[in-house]
């Protein structure tokens, strides 16, 4: 989990639609901007699909695995001195065994990464 590291969550807002928004903080002392890059960190995009799917994971009560991403479209470079608050909108649908699913990294009206997937429940971790 990056939450730990990487982000935190301020608060959760929910829509009257079934859209859950995170309002972020990402942490720009995290320890994966050592390598990516130092100096100049830069939010790595697999990082922040990471925590759309660990937002996902609270609006869905359970573990999650990223079973099939559909699309993933970054529009912006995404750097924690310049965005340090960001938001992340889930719309999750369960369909039987999988939950679709509808993600925004953005900041208002701005879109950072607009992500479809389809994730699975992660029998592992609920074992």
């Amino acid at each position: 989990m990056l939450i730990k590291d990487y982000y935190t969550i301020e608060n959760v807002s929910k829509k009257g639609d079934g859209t859950s928004c995170f309002h972020i903080h990402l942490r720009p002392d995290s320890t994966i901007y050592e390598g990516h890059f130092p100096g100049e960190p830069v939010s790595p995009g697999v990082c922040n699909i990471q925590m759309i799917k660990e937002c996902a994971e609270q609006v869905a009560g359970k573990p999650l695995l990223l079973n099939n991403l559909q699309q993933c479209r970054l529009t912006t470079l995404v750097t924690p001195l310049v965005h340090t608050q960001v938001e992340v909108t889930i719309q999750l649908e369960e369909k039987g065994e999988v939950y679709k699913l509808k993600a925004i990294l953005g900041k208002g009206e701005e879109s950072y990464l607009e992500l479809k997937a389809e994730l699975i429940e992660d029998t592992y971790k609920t074992n």
